[in-house]
Formats: structure tokens, sequence, C-alpha cells
């Protein structure tokens, strides 16, 4: 399928000027096959950017409907599209907007029997999912079919992206998979999607930009993907955090094991009685001290050791110093077990503690160890 040249410079004109783009990269895109699944918050800027950029055909999997609390931050649709099918509704504005491209849609749910027909035609997939059971079934997916997969996720004020399963054609190697980054779930209280932990509207269009800007540059062969690397965004204080993430030696999944995961473990043994903190704290034997709860309780009085707030833990898990033990503490223990869980996902390795009964019960018994607030 080649350009029609008079069509794609005048459409493309402002990207085809580029120098790593070019009639030749035009044609690429013009060539590709890009499946998104999930046409919500992610999907819908990464649909427009890719439709808008000429990207030759675009698979659209998604199984909802257009509501109206979807609008704020779901771009491809307007009122008018309540009540249809999303994949209706983004084929609808698609091809107004650039009616030049082929879309196909589909309107389903992943599963481990139809996954790999699924992705089997595309070139690049397209992650915009909001649950991690998708987010695993599409990564081993990935890596059966050899296809990149270009992954997001976003809560509240935050995100974070990165490229998955890419094919280094330089050290001939493919990078990091997602269970790399997250080997087993993390726990529930770490894993809300928007209708529950709520999101701010501009960032899963923030972060769905980046997608398709990493969707883009693997086309082009242009600048280098965010392999092996987690950009992790906080919209409210506008901090930028580009985290390494190392490749484990794995081979693919067995047959029959798509998305399948297994949630990390709590052993009894994992609660760290106030006394024995005591006495480590009383020794200084060699061990962290991690607050979990949030800055205004730690101001107002704590136990020592760092601040990490729950809601943090897997974005500043750099900060943990695995090669010691670690004790976590909240108010009560609920949010120290978590923390617990969500960094052994992570870091199976790792000797972690949380501590029973947290602050309330362990100066209950020592009120002399409180740590003064901090002014």
């Amino acid at each position: 399928m080649q350009c029609n040249l008079k069509t794609d410079t005048s459409r493309y004109a402002r990207q085809i000027i580029l120098s790593e783009v070019g009639a030749e990269g035009q044609q690429r895109l013009k060539d590709s096959k890009v499946l998104v699944v999930g046409a919500g918050g992610l999907g819908c800027p990464v649909l427009l950017y890719l439709a808008g950029a000429g990207v030759g055909t675009i698979g659209i999997i998604d199984n909802d409907i257009v509501d109206v609390s979807n609008l704020h931050r779901q771009i491809l649709y307007s009122i008018a599209d309540v009540g249809d099918l999303k994949v209706s509704a983004a084929l609808r504005r698609i091809n107004q907007l650039n009616p030049d491209i082929v879309v196909h849609t589909v309107a389903t749910t992943l599963n481990p029997d139809n996954v790999l027909s699924l992705l089997a035609e595309y070139d690049i997939i397209v992650d915009a999912t909001d649950n991690f059971d998708a987010k695993y079934l599409i990564s081993d997916a990935c890596i059966e079919c050899e296809k990149p997969m270009v992954y997001a996720s976003i809560s509240q004020f935050e995100g974070q992206v990165s490229v998955f399963n890419y094919y280094n054609p330089h050290t001939q190697q493919r990078g990091p998979c997602f269970r790399d980054l997250f080997e087993t779930p993390p726990p529930p209280h770490l894993t809300q999607n928007c209708s529950e932990a709520g999101v701010l509207g501009v960032i899963p269009g923030l972060l769905g930009c980046f997608q398709a800007n990493e969707v883009l540059k693997l086309i082009l062969r242009a600048g280098e993907p965010l392999s092996g690397q987690l950009l992790s965004i906080d919209g409210l204080d506008n901090t930028f955090h580009l985290l390494s993430i190392n490749k484990k030696t794995r081979s693919r999944p067995p047959a029959g094991t798509l998305g399948a995961a297994t949630t990390p473990q709590w052993r009894d043994s994992d609660w760290l009685s106030p006394h024995t903190l005591h006495d480590w704290i009383a020794t200084q034997a060699p061990f962290q001290l991690v607050d979990v709860r949030d800055v205004h309780e730690h101001q107002q009085g704590s136990l020592g050791g760092g601040l990490i707030p729950l809601k943090d833990i897997i974005k500043r898990q750099e900060e943990l110093d695995t090669t010691r033990r670690i004790v976590f503490y909240c108010k009560s223990g609920i949010r120290s077990k978590a923390a617990l869980l969500a960094v052994r996902s992570v870091n199976q390795d790792a000797e972690l503690y949380s501590l029973e009964g947290g602050v309330e019960q362990y100066l209950a018994i020592y009120p002399d160890d409180r740590h003064p607030v901090v002014s």
C-alpha cells in the first residue's frame, strides 16, 4: 500500500518534514498495524494520535459502553455517544478524523482462549486497560507472539509508562516484560481502578500521549524506546522519575497459563512484635524502618525511620535497602501489611516485616519512644 503523495503531503506535512519521518517514515506508518486494547481514558488519546499520524491499520478491543461518567477524560466520546459501544463510537470518531485508514473493532473481553488470535495480525500492542488481570494476559501473549507491548497505568494524579518485550535489533535481544516489573499482582490496596480510586481527567490523556509517542517511535525506528525503563509521572508536583527494570531469566509462559498470576502470600512470621522492634532499636540492630502512613500522620509523630507513603511504595522501591531487614509500620498494621505484600511482589528475596498493631500498639507499650513532631 503506497502513499497517495498529494493527500499524504497535505495531511501529514508537518511530520513529513521531520528528518526522523520523511516520506519513508510516513510509508512505514501507513503500512503498520497497531492494536489498542481498551478504549477508555488511555485508549482515547492513543487512538486519536495514531489515527492522526496515519497509522494504516488500527485495531480496537473493548466491550464497554459509553457512560456519562466517562466524558470528563475519554475524549473520543460526546454526550450523543452515551449508551453506545465504545468501539462503535470510537470508529465513528476516527473515521471523521482520518477516513483513509483501516479500523477494525472487536467488542469483546480478552481471555486466554482468544488473546493469541486477536493479537496475531498486529505489529504493536498497546495496553490501555485498567486492571492487572488484563495486563498479565497481554504481556504473556506478547511474549508468545513476539510483539512489543506499550504499557501505561494511572491512578488519581499519577501514572507510569513503559515498553515491554521490545526486540532490540542491535543486541538481538528482547527487553524486560511486564512480569519483570510485577512478577505477581500487588495487593488490592494498590490496584484500585479509576472508579474506585478516582482520577483527574488530564492524567490518562497525558499518559496516553506518551504511549502514542512510544508507538510512533517504534514504527519510525526513531529515538530510544522506554524498554527496560519505567517512566513515572506525578501531575501534582510535576515530577518525572525514570526507573530501571531488570530483565529476569524466564521462559515463555507454559501453554494454558496465559495471564495466570499468583498473589504474594502472607505469613504469620511477617509480623514483627513491638517488643522485638524495641529490642532492635535499643541494640542498634541493622534494619531499615519505613513509615508507610501519609505525610501529615508522620509529621504528627512517628517511630523514626524514613517515610514512603503506601501509595508510593512501588514507585520508590529503590529507596528500600533490601540488603538489610526492612520493617514497615503504619497506624494499626493494615497499610504496613499491604506495603510488605507489594514489595514482596517485586522482590521475593527481601527480608520484610510489618509491625504488629502499628504505631498505636507500640506506643501503648513504649510511650517514650515517640519521635517529636517535625516542624
